[in-house]
């Protein structure tokens, strides 16, 4: 069976091809930082504190859960797809790789953009719609009044809950 990041990587790409984009080849991904950390702060936002207590949050989820949550921070996209770039980033990071149930949140600051790209175990309760739930709803409005670490804390309670089928939000097209 082919992964998530494999089979939405290949699609993506024809999809890609069809309508012309920056060729990828260039794009400039971080490296897997050694060692290994959960939540990586290329942008400079957040305080030592703050990424200290999201790393062990991340650490004691993926203890008991075995899934793995990364936060990445970027300045930039240099102009690249985020959605592109998350699948390429959590392809090159194998994040959740083992069990296919990673989840990565990757933030470019500069250029306002998010993505919570889920692996192919977690994406039935974890679905596009919520993950752009969670960052309209959690990730958004904390991050345009700089609380950037309540942002990143919020979003990842509501990923767990939405691992556990729990995540309700706030559902602004219900009636």
């Amino acid at each position: 069976m082919k992964s998530f990041f494999t089979i939405h990587f290949f699609s993506g790409l024809a999809f890609l091809f069809l309508i012309g984009f920056k060729p990828v080849a260039g794009q400039n991904l971080p490296d897997v930082p050694n060692p290994p950390r959960l939540v990586n702060d290329f942008a400079g936002v957040l305080q030592q504190h703050q990424i200290t207590r999201l790393e062990q949050k991340l650490l004691d989820y993926e203890d008991s859960t075995g899934s793995q949550v990364a936060i990445v921070l970027i300045n930039s996209l240099e102009g690249y797809d985020v959605a592109d770039y998350a699948v390429r980033l959590a392809l090159k990071w194998k994040i959740g790789t083992e069990k296919d149930n990673g989840i990565l949140l990757l933030g470019a600051m500069e250029d306002r953009k998010f993505r919570i790209e889920v692996g192919y175990g977690r994406e039935p309760v974890i679905t596009d719609g919520i993950a752009k739930r969670i960052i309209s709803e959690n990730i958004k409005p904390n991050f345009m009044t700089r609380q950037y670490y309540k942002g990143l804390d919020a979003a990842t309670n509501s990923l767990f809950q939405a691992a556990r089928g729990e995540f309700k939000g706030e559902n602004k097209y219900s009636k």
